[in-house]
């Protein structure tokens, strides 16, 4: 090699060490953490340190700042709520849409909203908000796990948001199911009396209570632009409660009340009084033996008549909610009658021609006569009669009949 030249030498030496293997560091940062690292300030939902979350049976997000419960107790018995909605009660989007853009898109429904529920507060009253949030889900969606939490954290951000604002002890109770909980159901004012510990008789001022909420079942009105409420259901919370109720308008901007329609009044259809000897013979048995075909859409109290009227009469039952199929249903009824010797009532919809005339035709083959009840119970009312049972697990009881569902 000539003398200056930069020109490396070949050499046989092989003591210069290899470049090191790659090796994989173990580390505890999630996908998520660096995500939101990168994520701009202002987009991140932050969790004031007095305002706290958590779940209860997997659908009702609890959020709370500072400590209600040990406020609520410090208060003279009994004790006053006041609760309200959330959205279009106590806060609007700020954008004008039906549904918020984000965390960030929302105002006072009206500026006179915080000033009076710090008012409330300082008069002795438990404040509270009670709101359905359906579209909000709780679990990642594993279809979509970028967005599937997006409603979530826009949720916790606007309560966070407005928590803090307020400065008060209060519970933000949340149902994001269609169970028990959602309004106007009694599952999230059952959890707040258990919250404030405030079960017991004569805990709460029941007259004093309000509920304040938009969904009042108020017609609309195309020639002034006014828009019919989307449900009734913050108003049927507070009957069923045994609250009061006024809207939004009523409470905040003293207006007066506008004409409202309910679906249906449970209550009406009620009857506590006991029976008298002036009262028709609701079911007598004429023969020996018998087919009683019941004719009624579900939850017309098919099942509840049967059980309170015709069983302590020694008749069957066959029902096809239970043996799944007709042909099994008839083979069971037949058996009843022909071996048996009893009568036997269909507790089935048989709502149309040909399936009352198998039941007939079954009828002639064994020898006994038929009679057919039939069930007139209006449309709402087996909708209401139906969601009671599905929710209640069994028949209807005139404790969950009373509730508007």
């Amino acid at each position: 090699m000539a003398t200056g030249s930069l020109k490396r030498v070949a050499s046989s030496d092989r003591d210069i060490s290899p470049p090191a293997s790659k090796r994989k560091l173990a580390t505890s940062t999630t996908n998520k953490a660096v995500a939101n690292f990168f994520k701009p300030a202002s987009e991140k939902t932050k969790e004031h340190e007095a305002v706290k979350f958590r779940i209860i049976n997997e659908t009702l997000l609890i959020a709370q700042h500072g400590d209600p419960a040990t406020a609520v107790q410090a208060l003279p018995k009994p004790v006053k709520i006041a609760a309200f909605d959330f959205d279009d009660t106590v806060i609007a989007t700020q954008s004008g849409n039906r549904f918020a853009r984000d965390e960030r898109d929302w105002r006072w429904w009206h500026p006179s909203v915080p000033g009076k529920l710090k008012e409330l507060h300082a008069n002795g009253y438990a404040v509270v908000v009670m709101s359905n949030q359906a579209a909000v889900s709780l679990r990642s969606d594993p279809k979509t796990p970028k967005n599937g939490m997006r409603s979530l954290d826009n949720l916790k951000g606007k309560v966070t948001a407005v928590l803090t604002a307020l400065d008060l002890p209060m519970t933000v109770l949340a149902a994001t199911g269609h169970d028990l909980f959602r309004k106007p159901r009694t599952g999230m004012w059952q959890t707040l009396l258990a919250e404030y510990g405030l079960q017991g008789d004569g805990s709460v001022d029941l007259e004093r209570c309000v509920f304040v909420g938009d969904a009042a079942g108020r017609e609309g009105d195309k020639a002034k632009k006014v828009k019919k409420d989307h449900s009734c259901s913050d108003r049927d919370l507070a009957s069923n409660a045994g609250i009061g109720f006024k809207t939004p308008e009523e409470f905040f901007l003293d207006e007066e009340a506008k004409p409202f329609t309910r679906n249906l009044e449970p209550g009406d259809y009620l009857n506590d009084s006991p029976p008298t000897d002036t009262d028709p013979i609701v079911f007598t048995k004429k023969n020996d033996l018998d087919l009683i075909l019941f004719v009624g859409s579900p939850g017309a109290g098919k099942s509840t008549y049967y059980w309170t009227h015709l069983q302590p009469l020694g008749y069957e039952r066959v029902n096809q909610d239970i043996l799944k199929r007709r042909d099994k249903c008839m083979k069971v009824a037949t058996q009843h009658v022909q071996d048996d010797r009893k009568s036997v009532v269909v507790d089935n919809t048989n709502a149309d021609i040909e399936t009352r005339a198998a039941w007939v035709q079954l009828a002639k083959r064994v020898g006994v006569p038929v009679r057919v009840v039939l069930f007139t119970a209006p449309a709402k009312l087996c909708e209401h009669n139906d969601t009671v049972r599905a929710l209640n697990g069994a028949l209807v009881s005139l404790a969950w009949a009373s509730l508007e569902v």
